[in-house]
């Protein structure tokens, strides 16, 4: 299932950013902004995943929101990026 990755963690936890930032590197995580993240997943891998990342927030603070996009939704997403122009 496709997972996208949102976050934010306040700066005094730079660390703790840094330790989210490479445990979704490690399960495939793609960079799409600063806090986001995209990934491809098993159902019970984004389970382990939800897991670590709450144990992860527990030595700090911060928000982290996974969002499921059906395909049809994920079709339709709309990215304006000036970089591309």
């Amino acid at each position: 299932m496709r997972v996208i990755v949102v976050f934010d963690i306040p700066v005094e936890h730079n660390k703790l950013r840094d330790e989210l930032r490479e445990l979704l590197k490690n399960y495939g995580g793609t960079f799409l902004e600063y806090s986001v993240y995209e990934t491809e997943l098993d159902e019970r891998v984004v389970v382990e995943l939800i897991e670590k990342v709450r144990r992860l927030l527990r030595r700090g603070a911060g928000r982290v929101d996974f969002v499921f996009p059906c395909e049809r939704c994920y079709r339709k997403i709309i990215v304006v990026d000036t970089t591309q122009l």
